[in-house]
């Protein structure tokens, strides 16, 4: 291998190849701090966007509950924007060791003897078997002391099965049997004994109907046979027990074990992808999580045992996040919600296979509306052939599918595409509303801005390199002419020249890129890590090392094009050439020097402390009028000063174009960059301004039934939100009960318990009547006079109006605009003016769903409720629209509303539906906090870079300071003469920049003044601390030291 005279000059050079290094890694650093920032924003900005999923329903038109619609799931797989989709399905899992939750809805699960079996869902999880003798037994009577039945008292020695909150050992049960229906069973009933034990079988009735609600028999079991038909109880001996392996109770043990499975059975459901369930999303104010996080669809592709379960179910049964539970699963074939019905499963169910696992609870939710408590698992975490159905599809879940496309960008163009074939086939497709085309509309020019802001710095670091790269090899051409002159080809003396600049920047690039690459991904760690992330998808702030090591071959590729395209271009000039370090000049230029005298007398050197020949005698000595002359010439003056620079500058033209580039493009870039910034913190402002919040008090669990009394929110809690002066809008409803009502007639007297319903407006109002049409005002009325605010003393002058239900008019033989005189909970009477009546259920509109709450409701407006109630009023709803102007102090409000709500011992939580302001803007907000942190650092080194190229540029000025003070010129005026062209070059860049910038963004405010001026001044700072410190050491040296070339 022959020896490279380049890279042993750089070597014997370690000083100015050290520069050089530094200057690579330096120029690295910057490019990479700014691609890593660019990348992550990029990438988060693309992750958020995942929040706004176009997420599409489809229903049977004709039915869209339970009609078939897997029709139209074969047409939309076909389409290129079809992501996947979500075909939950019920699954029957049961806890061996933990009893499921006790929910209002056991009610839909009890037995009804008159209905076929497969028709009512006959589980019976609201029975009770049980051995316990007899200890009283009695009529039942009505409130007209007629006896409908009797009343009798266990007390219970062993259960068999039933939940452990509704029967215990040693507990006194009390049970009721009732004559209607039971005809034939009045004598069996009869002839049971006191002191006698019994097994017993009894249930839960919802419907019980026979009793007022105050009456001591109310809401309490009733007895039912054990076999379904007339055999009602078994006699059993003190101190005996049942042979249940006797064939002849096989039937009674069977529908025992079943009620044991059915109590353990937890409700189920396998999902393909919890997070893009339509529930599941906040818009729709249905399912939101208190704990942990949704299932998400990597869960499914992995088959992951994890679990999602109901905040009531976790409270009840005493599991928390991270708990294991263990469940059993067999494939029911008519199953109610994974439930054993009576009927075909009831007889097979044992002859089913099982599979056993442990799932983790991950996530814990409620529920905003009364619903199933239902439990959620990946569908891939189960064998095939493990869900359950129902025959004839008779037990259908509410949202059976759903699905998702790839981007909410294409949701527009697969509805125009899919909307009318589906509807031929009967099938509507919906969407859930989202704010993605608001949030890719901000996004967008950001990203865009970016990825321009990118190239521009790109650009520059194109230019840095190009000088780096031109400096060295200013720098080796001498070298590189040596060899050619010793008869190296070119090939290989091009070879021998780039390598040394190729390790040096290979090693530059590395040292830069490093450093960089872990700063940003660190201050990215620190900034976004501990953000809440979009439903389905994972925090992550790292990248993988191919990114790294793809940006430094690209910015290495660079360097190496433009090394070679540098020396293929000095390999083009004559070797003379560069050995005298000269820069090519014009033709006629060129051709005055060569035919110029060569006695012409060099006075120059007459005066030179370094003259190394004497002069000869012979010369005459030069007249007094001509060294005058000299002296005159050896002065200088800032005209000739700017002269040189002017004319040096014009001479290097590719020095001068990359000098003032450079500066240009620094002040370009970090300009681009504050604009980018700026206009993304407009666009994230106007996302927080315009970005509407809503909140409601929500009981912890929802249940719980309020017509109990005890989960009214209270008006304390109210007027606390009320107050805060975060609240632009509200919506209120309230409940109460009124103890007597008496019509104009004293003889019309009706005591009892008429219950009061308040709403807040119109609308409410009119959404809550099953039956809208029904609603008839009284003449002189209609919904908006009637929902007008009252005081307490305007109602007892006029009187409160109220609407009341037809069917209690007509009982009462009372019309609408008559008055009636009413007795509140709290014994004080009103006049109150039957405004209006209708028909039907009323309910409340809780966002897009409607709860029924039941008929003979007496409505009134909450504002007259709350003049005759005050303090007292309880309240069923309280939603709240907040104001835009205060979203940025959400926490704030969060945090003083959680002190409100302990005073109540968990009753009540009060919830902020600002998941799109936490998850989608802030986040969007900590990115651009990102790119603020990492702009100082991008100044940083820009300002090290001008340091440095200003400090090489003048390096290579030896052979000028040289000529100069061979000339006679003052040290201090060459100093002036070579740091004034390098900073005149920085100043005309910074101004063009300067200029530009004030085309561009000052003048509309997109970059403040005061920040381009502080970075302009960096950078010429920079630029003449570079300038200085080259000047100075070069010269400081004497001119033979300048001229010679030391290695």
């Amino acid at each position: 291998m022959k020896t490279n005279i380049p890279l042993i000059s750089s070597l014997r050079q370690p000083f100015r190849s050290f520069l050089l290094l530094t200057l690579f890694g330096l120029i690295t650093f910057g490019f990479m701090t700014k691609a890593v920032g660019f990348i992550l924003v990029q990438r988060e900005t693309g992750v958020l966007g995942s929040y706004y999923r176009s997420i599409g329903i489809l229903e049977n038109m004709e039915n869209p509950q339970s009609g078939d619609i897997s029709a139209g799931i074969e047409l939309i797989e076909t389409s290129p924007y079809f992501a996947y989709g979500d075909q939950r399905q019920v699954v029957s899992g049961v806890m061996p060791q933990t009893y499921n939750a006790n929910d209002i809805f056991k009610w839909s699960n009890s037995t009804d003897l008159t209905q076929k079996l497969n028709v009512y869902v006959n589980v019976h999880t609201t029975d009770i078997w049980f051995m316990g003798e007899l200890i009283q037994k009695e009529d039942a009577q009505d409130e007209q002391k007629k006896t409908i039945g009797y009343y009798l008292k266990f007390k219970i020695d062993i259960v068999l099965a039933g939940y452990p909150e509704n029967a215990k050992q040693s507990q006194l049960k009390g049970i009721l049997f009732m004559f209607e229906g039971n005809e034939a069973a009045i004598p069996i009933i009869q002839n049971i004994e006191i002191g006698q034990r019994y097994l017993i079988r009894c249930w839960e009735d919802p419907g019980q109907k026979f009793f007022p609600w105050d009456s001591p028999y109310n809401s309490i079991l009733q007895i039912i046979p054990l076999d379904d038909e007339q055999l009602w109880y078994i006699p059993i001996a003190n101190g005996a027990s049942i042979d249940f392996s006797d064939p002849a109770m096989a039937p009674i043990k069977n529908k025992i074990d079943i009620l044991n499975e059915n109590l353990h059975t937890l409700n189920i459901i396998a999902t393909a992808d919890m997070s893009a369930m339509p529930r599941t999303q906040e818009a729709s104010r249905f399912y939101f999580l208190t704990e942990g996080r949704w299932l998400n669809r990597q869960d499914n592709l992995d088959g992951n045992k994890v679990i999602v379960v109901t905040e009531d179910f976790a409270t009840m049964r005493g599991f928390k996040l991270g708990d294991e539970i263990q469940l059993t699963f067999r494939p029911l074939k008519d199953t109610f919600l994974g439930y054993i019905r009576d009927g075909l499963d009831s007889v097979n169910w044992r002859n089913y296979p099982t599979y056993r696992n442990t799932f983790t609870i991950v996530g814990v939710y409620d529920k905003t509306t009364p619903s199933p408590i239902y439990a959620f698992i990946p569908a891939n975490s189960l064998p095939p052939g493990f869900t359950s159905i129902t025959q004839d599809h008779q037990f259908r879940l509410d949202d059976e599918y759903s699905f998702v496309l790839d981007s909410s960008r294409h949701e527009a163009g697969f509805v125009q595409a899919y909307k009318a074939p589906l509807e031929e086939l009967g099938i509507k497709l919906t969407f859930l509303e989202n704010n993605g085309a608001a949030y890719w509309a901000a996004v967008d020019p950001i990203r865009r801005s970016l990825a321009a802001e990118l190239l521009v710095f790109g650009l520059l670091m194109v230019v840095a390199l190009i000088l780096a790269a031109f400096l060295y090899q200013m720098q080796r051409k001498r070298d590189y002419a040596i060899l050619r002159a010793l008869g190296v080809p070119a090939k290989q003396a091009n070879t021998q020249l780039v390598l040394p600049l190729l390790w040096l920047g290979g090693l530059g690039i590395i040292v830069g890129s490093l450093p960089a690459w872990n700063y940003a991904l660190d201050q990215a760690k620190a900034t976004l890590s501990s953000l809440p992330m979009p439903a389905g998808a994972s925090t992550s702030t790292g990248l993988s090392p191919l990114i790294l090591a793809g940006l430094c071959l690209a910015v290495f590729f660079v360097l190496a094009m433009f090394s070679w395209l540098g020396a293929f271009s000095i390999s083009r000039k004559p070797i003379y050439e560069l050995l005298q370090g000269q820069t090519a000049r014009p033709a006629a230029r060129q051709k005055r020097t060569e035919t110029r005298p060569l006695s012409q007398p060099l006075s120059s050197l007459s005066s030179s402390p370094a003259r190394a020949v004497d002069q000869d005698e012979s010369i005459k000595p030069e007249p007094a009028v001509n060294r005058a002359d000299l002296v005159a010439r050896r002065k200088y003056n800032p005209f000739s000063l700017s002269w040189y620079v002017i004319r040096h500058g014009m001479r290097s033209r590719l020095k001068s174009i990359l000098t003032l580039a450079i500066a240009l493009g620094f002040m370009l870039a970090l300009g681009w960059i504050r604009q980018t910034m700026e206009r993304s913190q407009m666009e994230i402002d106007r996302l927080y301004d315009t970005t509407v919040i809503e909140a409601d008090i929500l009981q912890t669990s929802s249940t719980t039934s309020s017509t109990g009394g005890t989960t009214f929110i209270s008006r304390r809690a109210i007027d606390s939100v009320l107050n805060s002066g975060f609240v632009k809008e509200s919506v209120l409803e309230a409940e109460s009960v009124w103890s007597k009502i008496e019509t104009n007639d004293p003889q019309n007297k009706f005591p009892g318990a008429f219950r009061v319903y308040a709403y807040d407006n119109p609308e409410a109002l009119h959404s809550g009547l099953a039956d809208p049409d029904s609603l008839v005002f009284a003449p002189g009325w209609d919904i908006n006079l009637f929902t007008q605010p009252q005081t307490l003393e305007e109602i007892r002058e006029k009187g409160l109006p109220a609407i009341f239900p037809a069917s209690l008019l007509a009982q009462w033989q009372v019309n609408v605009g008559e008055t009636v005189r009413i007795t509140d909970r709290s014994n004080r009477t009103y006049t109150c003016i039957i405004a209006g009546q209708y028909s039907g259920l009323t309910g409340s509109t809780f966002y897009s769903t409607y709860i029924p709450r039941g008929g003979d409701y007496i409505l009134l407006p909450i504002s007259t409720l709350k003049s005759m109630e005050g303090t007292l009023t309880q309240f069923t709803m309280a939603h709240f629209v907040l104001d835009p102007k205060k979203n940025r102090e959400l926490p704030q409000l969060r945090a003083e509303m959680e002190n409100v709500m302990k005073v109540y011992t968990g009753k009540f939580r009060f919830t902020i539906w600002d998941e799109e302001l936490a998850v989608v803007i802030t986040q969007l907000e900590k990115n651009l906090s990102l790119l603020r942190m990492l702009h100082p650092i991008i100044v940083v080194v820009s300002v090290l870079i001008g340091v440095g190229l200003c400090f090489l540029i003048l390096l290579q000025a030896a052979r000028e300071a040289a000529i100069l003070r061979v000339l006679g010129t003052p040290q201090t005026a060459v100093r002036l003469a070579l740091l004034s062209e390098s900073l005149f070059l920085s100043v005309i860049g910074v101004l063009i920049g300067l200029g530009i910038s004030r085309f561009l963004w000052m003048a509309s405010s997109l970059v403040p003044v005061g920040a381009m001026l502080a970075d302009a001044g960096l950078y010429l700072a920079g630029a003449l601390a570079g300038s200085v410190a080259g000047a100075i050491l070069v010269s400081n040296k004497t001119p033979i030291d300048l001229l010679q070339v030391k290695e």
